[in-house]
């Protein structure tokens, strides 16, 4: 692993990416679109946004960080390997929810998203310096998302 000044590369990327993805989302026209297509497509439409196009540029950009991720996880190992990644769906989710941002659409940060990675990072740690056994792993956060959906969806109604 190649550092600059103490910090890997791969540090300093995703602080980079982080900064300029919180920029997209909270300063310009497109991230404002993108909310109002989470929270409602249909009334993101009804106010003139092309919801297709926005859709189309949205999994460019998407393809595009997950071939970056790609190159940084195969640099990080000095192999390819076809499982690297594999079952990191459920740590992308939870880490998702608790940063934040509703399974309903249209909220959350990149912030709250990174907060929500780190707590999901320490947890897997935690739990292999525990020597946890894997399934076990995934029971923990499996409830670990449940609770932030609850909490989530609590958070919704008390609103109501």
């Amino acid at each position: 692993m190649i550092f600059y000044q103490g910090f890997p590369w791969s540090v300093i990327l995703l602080l980079a990416l982080a900064a300029l993805f919180a920029f997209v989302a909270n300063d310009t026209t497109f991230g404002r679109r993108l909310y109002a297509i989470g929270g409602n497509p249909e009334a993101a439409r009804l106010a003139g946004i092309h919801v297709p196009r926005t859709t189309l540029v949205l999994f460019t950009l998407m393809g595009l960080m997950s071939a970056l991720a790609g190159i940084v996880t195969t640099s990080r190992l000095n192999a390819a390997t076809t499982s690297a990644g594999q079952n990191a769906e459920l740590d992308a989710i939870a880490a998702a929810v608790i940063g934040g941002a509703s399974l309903m659409g249209g909220e959350g940060t990149v912030l709250g998203a990174l907060v929500g990675a780190l707590v999901m990072a320490s947890l897997d740690n935690g739990m292999s310096l525990m020597n946890l056994d894997i399934t076990w792993q995934y029971v923990i956060k499996g409830l670990i998302l449940l609770l932030a959906v609850w909490v989530d969806m609590a958070q919704r109604k008390a609103v109501k």
